[in-house]
């Protein structure tokens, strides 16, 4: 029973998606779904808050792991729903008629969130991912009446596929060799084996997983399908697939590597930041973890950002700018230290806030104009005010700039790769962030120097812009843009202390 309880947000959200698309056969209003979807969220929520300071324990024979770590990114993806329900409500990219069934696989997306992140053993974990990818595949081509929207859709499928694939070989070369497929297993066999006899074939396995993982954070080489899905997916769907699975991904990411091969610190029954000192973790095997994480961040970085310069659609340059944010937070993971896991919960936390408010900007000008080029945002300035300087707000933290949240993120991420004397990391990653003010500064010129080439003046243009929900939201995700930028203590101690990883052993009394 009570392992039970502890998935019972997850069937929560379940319920609230079935009892949603039942709802659009009989009642045809949209408040009514969209209510019952943001009440099944704060139920969710609210069964996830209960469990705050409970110690890290197993469910279900150890298929599932309640600690920290999990709970934050739980409830993390609660947060990004609610973001998200109130943009779509607010869309004319979705249709009325079909605002049931959105709601309803989002809510379905958002209970595969939630297994992504507190999976601990590889068949959950495939069915986690599987499950957050079939649906996003439908999300990005809701809008099928569009070719752009059934074409993202259909790469999405294919390179979804493939990764699923690689994904699954190499979870079977893992259980084949270690007879188990429980992640905490992983890390007591390999503490019991000489690195020696261990078969290059197990460690190609281990690199099949990650080609899974990677896909959905969107790192490079499995980076592909992202600029197209964006840019033909409805934007909120865009916004929901740049935060909710990146952020998961991370935390499964995480789990696999520092989980199932590192040491606990001084035999603990947990992996937990205890001092802000650059604690290192002891890696299992003759595999370097941290040393291919590190070539795969400085790949991401230079793919997402070099990609982005020619770009004319905002959404596909936030899209590149959303693989080169992996690149950058995959420098925390490879830094090997609880430093560098704390600074990822940190960044992530700031991401999701810059990139929803950005991406809620350009679904109010595709509304308004139509598209999402840049010459849909020419001298916005002059007749939106409000979208143009939060916009450039957003921009600004996604540089890094500062004094806003994005910078703090980034210093603290840089930081940890310092600590570590990666002297040479840390200045290709700074070159990459001087390289992404190009095409974050092309938007800015167009929003504020440009002159208007769309009429934003127009009865379409007005009731997009004119949408009070959509200023007060984006107001609010504005405010700890700034707010972060000059005091976020509070956020980076949280972030120390929910970097907690259950690694098995006796449960925690």
């Amino acid at each position: 029973m009570q392992s039970l309880f502890f998935v019972s947000p997850a069937l929560v959200l379940c319920g609230g998606s079935l009892a949603v698309l039942m709802m659009g056969l009989w009642i045809q209003s949209h408040g009514a779904w969209l209510g019952v979807s943001l009440a099944s969220l704060l139920a969710a929520g609210g069964l996830f808050a209960s469990m705050i300071g409970m110690p890290a324990q197993e469910a279900f024979a150890g298929m599932l792991v309640f600690d920290s770590f999990g709970l934050f990114f739980s409830l993390f993806a609660i947060v990004v729903g609610f973001f998200v329900f109130v943009l779509s409500s607010k869309s004319q990219e979705i249709r009325s008629d079909r605002r049931s069934e959105y709601y309803s696989i989002v809510l379905a997306l958002l209970s595969g969130l939630v297994f992504m992140g507190i999976s601990n053993h590889l068949l959950m974990v495939y069915l986690a991912i599987e499950t957050v990818s079939i649906l996003s595949y439908t999300l990005a081509g809701f809008n099928r009446e569009r070719q752009a929207s059934v074409e993202a859709s259909l790469k999405y499928v294919v390179y979804g596929s493939m990764a699923s694939a690689i994904m699954v070989f190499g979870m079977s070369l893992l259980y084949g060799y270690t007879g188990s497929l429980e992640i905490t297993d992983l890390r007591q066999f390999f503490t019991q084996q000489d690195s020696a006899q261990i078969p290059l074939a197990l460690w190609i396995g281990v690199l099949m997983v990650f080609a899974g993982i990677g896909y959905k954070i969107s790192a490079a080489p499995m980076h592909m399908w992202t600029p197209d899905v964006y840019e033909g997916a409805p934007t909120p769907v865009s916004a929901l697939l740049s935060v909710g699975p990146k952020a998961a991904g991370f935390a499964l990411l995480i789990r696999f590597f520092v989980t199932g091969f590192s040491q606990p610190i001084e035999g603990t029954e947990a992996i937990s930041q205890l001092a802000n000192i650059p604690v290192g973790f002891h890696i299992i095997g003759p595999f370097d973890w941290p040393k291919f994480l590190l070539v795969s961040s400085i790949f991401t970085m230079f793919m997402g950002n070099l990609a982005a310069l020619g770009q004319v659609s905002v959404k596909r340059i936030l899209a590149y700018s959303s693989i080169a944010h992996a690149g950058y937070i995959l420098m925390g993971a490879s830094t090997q230290t609880h430093e560098g896991i704390v600074a990822i919960v940190f960044y992530l936390t700031i991401y999701c806030l810059m990139n929803l408010g950005a991406f809620w900007v350009a679904s109010k000008m595709e509304d308004a104009t139509g598209g999402d080029q840049l010459r849909n945002f020419k001298g916005l300035a002059q007749t939106q005010p409000f979208y143009a300087v939060a916009m450039a707000i957003f921009l600004f933290s996604l540089i890094g700039a500062p004094p806003f949240a994005g910078f703090i993120g980034k210093f603290y991420l840089f930081k940890a790769v310092v600590a570590r004397e990666l002297y040479g990391f840390a200045i290709l990653a700074a070159i990459n962030s001087v390289i992404s003010l190009y095409y974050y500064a092309k938007i800015l010129r167009a929003i504020f120097l440009d002159a208007p080439e769309m009429d934003h003046a127009s009865e379409k243009a007005k009731l997009a812009f004119n949408c009070g929900v959509s200023k007060v939201f984006i107001a609010l995700l504005v405010v700890p843009n700034v707010i972060l930028g000059i005091y976020w203590e509070p956020v980076f101690q949280l972030s120390m202390r929910v970097v907690n990883f259950y690694v098995g052993g006796q449960i925690p009394q």
